[in-house]
């Protein structure tokens, strides 16, 4: 078995590879290689080799096309992303060696609200050029004559001006009418009582319908701060933060309606909370 190995391996190895560039994101194997002088060629390394191609061994063979460096060259040619479902700043941060600080600045975000079909730009925007000031054009100072640089011939006697002062006249004083003050009328301050949060407080409502103090904390504040009816600038609305139908109404509407998704979508309220605990949404 060992013999008929090495036979194989050295009728492969007469077989001429074809070299890769080194910007390339894979490299087609040649006699002699190695993963470990391939690995110094693109300047990483013998398990990040491995692990981007699935191998289990060291063996490669003449002409196999391996990838090198793919994640890394994918990620200098990007430019923009398009949001896909269940991606998060953070998730898209990761994946192109960014901060999610930076895709906030240079997408103009302020918060990590992103939605599907939404583009992002992956560097930052490029900085207009200020153009130069020309140069302020300078006088040459006047030559002067000889005859004006002379010292004048006589000086001139001065005599300053008399002036005459005069008093203003005293005027008198005359006080302003007393004006008498009203004091404004005290005005009723009126809240609009919504027919969402009638009957006690949000929260108890929301625990009469059946929600649970884990979904209160973990879905309903980081959502809508208990607001039920709460509206962002994206359309969702509600104390779940919907754009279903029950995202609106009372409630205990709502509180069913959440019940209702979270079993539907996640197949039960833990699985949902545990997903809204990893991905700031659900």
């Amino acid at each position: 078995m060992k013999k008929l190995l090495a036979v194989s391996t050295a009728a492969i190895a007469v077989t001429t590879g074809v070299t890769a560039t080194a910007d390339a994101a894979t490299h087609t194997v040649k006699s002699g290689d190695t993963l470990h002088s391939i690995s110094q060629q693109y300047g990483t390394s013998v398990s990040a080799i491995k692990a981007e191609n699935g191998l289990k061994s060291n063996l490669i063979l003449p002409n196999q096309v391996i990838k090198v460096n793919e994640a890394k060259a994918a990620t200098e040619s990007t430019t923009e992303y398009t949001v896909v479902s269940g991606d998060t700043l953070g998730k898209i941060a990761s994946k192109y060696d960014v901060t999610v600080s930076q895709l906030k600045a240079w997408n103009n975000l302020s918060s990590d609200l992103i939605i599907v079909g939404q583009t992002l730009s992956l560097q930052a925007p490029a900085q207009s050029a200020v153009p130069a000031q020309a140069p302020v054009a300078q006088q040459a100072p006047v030559q002067q004559t000889k005859e004006q640089v002379a010292a004048p011939a006589q000086q001139q006697s001065y005599q300053a001006p008399v002036q005459s002062y005069k008093a203003p006249a005293q005027q008198a004083y005359k006080a302003p009418a007393q004006q008498s003050y009203q004091a404004p009328a005290q005005r009723v301050r009126t809240t609009q009582t919504s027919t969402a949060s009638t009957g006690g407080s949000t929260k108890a409502q929301f625990l009469a319908a059946g929600g649970t103090e884990a979904m209160w904390n973990t879905i309903v504040l980081p959502e809508s701060s208990g607001n039920p009816n709460a509206v962002n600038e994206l359309g969702y609305r509600g104390l779940g933060q919907t754009k279903e139908s029950w995202g609106t109404g009372s409630v205990e509407q709502q509180t069913k309606g959440m019940l209702n998704y979270a079993k539907q979508r996640y197949g039960s309220v833990d699985a949902a909370l545990s997903f809204r605990s990893q991905n700031n949404w659900w």
